[in-house]
């Protein structure tokens, strides 16, 4: 037999109440030829033994156990031993539609592309699930068009009212396997770096020569997982990561976006949200302001170019009162934000 079609990479922590449904819903994908890299990391629950059960039961299913290193290097042991035409990556609190990697799979030969992106929904409970639609139709990115998609993925510019186009995660996508092993491509820890997503999609577009967007919804991004990275509490170690983050994204784009104006609107956006983190949080007002001065530290602030008068009125004022360390009234402006937000919904 040939290489599968597609290399489907699950990397594990944790997700023991989860893992069936994520696991059914790819071993019952409607395109079968597939394999299924099950990558166990240093999980604590019953996972491993999981694992193995799924091995034992569907000759499709590789599974590596190795010591716990964090998702992007979780990934990456899946890549080593990758042998599909394209790889895939599903985080195993979420799960996806049953025909996703054939339509997938369809499209990247229809087009005879490198990489498919398709469209997803949050998933909070069955009673709660919002469809995210970034096209209404195919595109096509070729050429020059690549690379300004691969910016788009970073941050919009100036005159774009969203923060950015698309969404930059990497599981709702097929990757040319070729692609990713004739360059090395891998992730960088998140443990170092917020979003490793970004770094590899900046790392890998540049090589991939016929892009395209689908409108299909297919995946199902899960947001009721407690544990999950995303729901972690914040820290000092958020703002660490945020600022290599976008170090590194100015260092891979500084050809193509010489003024680093969708980086700087990438450390915006994510200097507003972990402000509204704080602000949520559990901490006493003391380390609420202690982690606030902590986001608007002048150092990074010195480097931002970017024309926060383009930014709507809401996202002005958050940005404003961080550079300028006004946030004894960021806090309370962000707090006066949520309670109007919760009497709306009323």
């Amino acid at each position: 037999m040939g290489n599968p079609k597609v290399s489907i990479i699950v990397p594990i922590y944790n997700v023991e109440r989860y893992l069936p449904r994520c696991m059914n819903s790819i071993l019952n994908q409607t395109l079968k030829d597939i394999e299924i890299i099950m990558v166990d990391d240093g999980s604590p629950d019953n996972c491993p033994k999981m694992c193995d059960e799924y091995a034992k039961k569907d000759d499709r299913v590789k599974v590596i156990h190795k010591k716990n290193g964090g998702l992007g290097y979780a990934r990456n042991s899946g890549l080593d031993v990758a042998t599909g035409e394209y790889v895939a990556f599903v985080d195993s609190d979420d799960f996806v539609k049953e025909n996703m990697y054939e339509v997938l799979y369809k499209k990247v030969e229809q087009y005879k592309a490198d990489t498919v992106f398709c469209c997803f929904y949050t998933y909070y409970n069955e009673h709660n699930i919002q469809d995210h639609k970034n096209v209404n139709k195919d595109v096509v990115f070729e050429g020059k068009g690549v690379i300004d998609f691969a910016l788009d993925f970073v941050g919009s510019s100036p005159d774009e009212r969203r923060d950015w186009k698309y969404e930059k995660s990497v599981w709702h996508s097929l990757y040319n396997n070729s692609i990713l092993k004739n360059y090395h491509i891998r992730f960088r820890s998140e443990r170092e770096i917020l979003s490793e997503d970004i770094v590899f999609q900046e790392l890998y577009l540049p090589f991939a020569k016929k892009v395209i967007y689908i409108p299909d919804s297919l995946y199902y991004y899960f947001l009721g997982n407690e544990s999950s990275l995303t729901s972690a509490k914040y820290d000092s170690t958020w703002f660490t990561r945020v600022v290599a983050l976008y170090n590194s994204i100015c260092d891979l784009t500084k050809n193509i976006d010489p003024k680093g104006f969708r980086a700087q609107r990438q450390l915006i956006a994510y200097m507003r949200y972990n402000a509204y983190r704080i602000t949520d949080s559990d901490h006493d007002y003391n380390k609420k302001i202690y982690y606030l001065n902590e986001l608007s530290g002048k150092e990074i602030w010195s480097k931002i170019s970017f024309p926060l008068t383009s930014l709507n009125l809401h996202s002005f004022i958050i940005a404003f009162l961080q550079k300028h360390s006004i946030n004894n009234v960021l806090l309370m402006y962000l707090k006066m934000i949520r309670v109007l937000r919760r009497i709306l919904k009323k």
